[in-house]
């Protein structure tokens, strides 16, 4: 009896601090290996401990469930996650990037609109002018710059 690992469910979700759904959704899509049983309880050596830990650091990274699988397989493959490591950071990296510009884009915006006086979107250099064809889903997030100035009113068009 003194080799059956002595970790509950329970206790696992206690020192790793996460639900025991979420262990139990980690086995069901082969994130976490299924545990021995003991009198049909769940037990687990403290080394899920650690597995639970690579997976808490990789989702805070920024990695879906999916790509946290492939690397835990990688990590328990013969060559080792380096690979596997390096061309999911390339990808997300590239993610991140595209991100961080497009919230330098809504805080360019939105730095604006919070000074807006305009009484319309007619008038607005925020909103597409009527008869404008928005060139992509950014275009939105497009500021006329006016200078200093923080005035986002159209200039008047000449008649």
């Amino acid at each position: 009896m003194d080799d059956w690992p002595e970790l509950t469910i329970g206790e696992v979700a206690r020192r790793a601090g996460v639900a025991t759904s979420s262990i139990r959704y980690y086995e069901s899509i082969g994130l976490l290996p299924a545990p021995a049983r003991l009198h049909g309880q769940r037990r687990y050596g403290t080394d899920v401990l650690g597995r639970l830990a690579f997976i808490a650091v990789a989702q805070t990274a920024g990695f879906k469930l999916a790509e946290i699988k492939d690397l835990v397989h990688s990590v328990d493959g013969t060559d080792g996650m380096g690979h596997h490591m390096r061309a999911l950071s390339s990808r997300k990296l590239r993610e991140v990037e595209a991100l961080l510009e497009q919230t330098m884009a809504m805080k360019g915006w939105l730095e604006v609109a919070k000074d807006c006086g305009c009484s319309s979107p007619d008038e607005c250099t925020l909103f597409p002018a009527a008869g404008d064809v928005p060139a992509g889903p950014d275009f939105a997030l497009k500021v006329e710059s006016r200078g200093k100035s923080k005035d986002c009113r159209r200039a008047p068009q000449p008649a």
